[in-house]
């Protein structure tokens, strides 16, 4: 898993089982620590070596609904895509995106409390060449 992008790595959350366990069994994310009012995730260790996390925080005042954007890897992508499938989750997907240079591939579902989830990837065997403009005419 490379990131999961959010505005800050905080998540305040009423049913804080109910994420924990979509973190756990939909996204697969380890646990680092844990209390009985927070849980921390990690997502991965960046190009640095430091490691990215993710928390979610119980709080009767929870976030209001926001979009998870979970960026994976092309090779991630596919199974982690049908590991959500297999555990029932109905995956929108816009598949046929691209533009010169990346194809992105997304899926979306949803998460507890009315939370989004969207999983996007680029398939670099769905990218668009990239042309060169045609060299410039002068006039005389």
């Amino acid at each position: 898993m490379q990131r999961l992008s959010l505005d800050t790595g905080i998540l305040r959350v009423r049913d804080l089982n109910a994420m924990k366990a979509f973190c756990i069994d939909m996204l697969r994310l380890p646990v680092l620590l844990e209390t009985a009012t927070a849980v921390t995730f990690e997502l991965g260790v960046d190009t640095r070596g430091h490691t990215q996390v993710f928390m979610l925080l119980a709080d009767e005042h929870a976030d209001t609904p926001r979009h998870l954007t979970l960026e994976v890897s092309d090779k991630e992508f596919p199974p982690l895509c049908e590991h959500l499938r297999q555990r029932g989750v109905q995956l929108f997907q816009s598949e046929d995106s691209s533009a010169p240079g990346c194809a992105w591939r997304i899926l979306s579902c949803n998460a507890p409390e009315g939370h989004r989830l969207v999983v996007v990837g680029i398939d670099p065997t769905r990218c668009a060449p990239i042309t060169a403009a045609p060299p410039a005419t002068s006039r005389q």
